[in-house]
């Protein structure tokens, strides 16, 4: 008898042990695919942040006037960045371009002070671009601005099909995720259907026989998503540390902690929505099916 319980106990710690490595392996997709997406955005908002305006000042103006010209810029809301460039810094960049400084040649510095104002992504937008040089021209100075329309139009187009795949991918992740975790958990309840039909039998109601198998399987589903959770850190880890990849310029701790957040949640939530999805089925079932499944 002894034995028999205690095969009965291995095999039930089994069928648990592979429930949380099912479940720890559905939500690491899962997660994968939202590190992704995370890495999108970022990628996205950074190409977006590289457009930018040049502003050249009138070569009348004092260095306080062209300092209070910056202080503006930098109060508007969609300015991301802004570079005050004088007219000798400017023959400087160009020296290092061409070789040569104007002012050797010409006798003179040709050149005017400038700004340079870097967007806020959320400003990139080809129907906001004419409203922010608009803005920008009534500053009494010369716009200039510097990016090309057609680039920043197909960079806009390949990321909102990649936002659609990837979310695509989610959502149909996110369904095997429930599914995979729905027959692990169902296969954990079935060993035992036996005894959620002897409680049943002698008065217990569905709650006092689901509470504790719930409770069960919510914690499988937290184990399992925690793994997940900690499987990627070391997989961010190993990147960033063997293969030099600055992968954390492209996820936020906010975000990476928002993910795991969300990981966590779903485990829980999934794992306890087919768990009493189980244990009810079993406490319905008539007398003479539960013996014949």
């Amino acid at each position: 008898m002894t034995s028999r319980k205690k095969y009965r106990a291995a095999s039930f710690f089994h069928t648990r042990l592979l429930s949380i490595v099912s479940i720890t392996l559905a939500l690491f997709i899962l997660g994968g695919i939202a590190l992704v997406q995370i890495a999108g955005w970022q990628i996205e908002r950074k190409v977006k942040e590289q457009i930018s305006f040049t502003l050249l000042l009138p070569i009348t103006n004092t260095e306080k006037q062209n300092a209070e010209i910056c202080k503006n810029l930098e109060a508007k809301p969609f300015v991301k960045a802004v570079r005050y460039i004088s007219a000798d810094e400017a023959a400087k960049e160009l020296e290092a371009e061409l070789g040569e400084n104007p002012s050797n040649v010409l006798g003179y510095n040709p050149l005017q002070p400038m700004v340079e104002v870097n967007l806020k992504s959320e400003y990139t937008h080809t129907d906001s671009l004419g409203l922010v040089e608009e803005e920008m021209s009534n500053m009494n100075t010369d716009v200039g601005l510097t990016y090309r329309e057609d680039l920043l139009d197909q960079v806009q187009r390949n990321m909102n099909t990649w936002r659609i795949v990837l979310w695509v991918l989610g959502v149909l992740m996110l369904i095997v995720c429930f599914i995979q975790i729905n027959n692990t958990t169902r296969l954990v309840i079935y060993g035992k259907r036996m005894q959620i039909r002897t409680m049943s039998l002698v008065g217990a109601t569905p709650g006092f026989i689901q509470r504790p198998i719930i409770g069960q399987s919510v914690l499988d589903g937290l184990i399992g998503a925690l793994l997940s959770v900690v499987v990627w850190g070391i997989v961010i880890i190993v990147v960033k540390s063997y293969l030099f990849l600055d992968i954390l310029s492209y996820l936020p701790w906010l975000h990476l902690l928002l993910g795991g957040v969300v990981i966590l949640v779903l485990g829980t939530i999934i794992s306890a929505l087919t768990s009493w999805r189980a244990t009810r089925k079993y406490i319905r079932m008539d007398s003479g099916k539960i013996y014949l499944i």
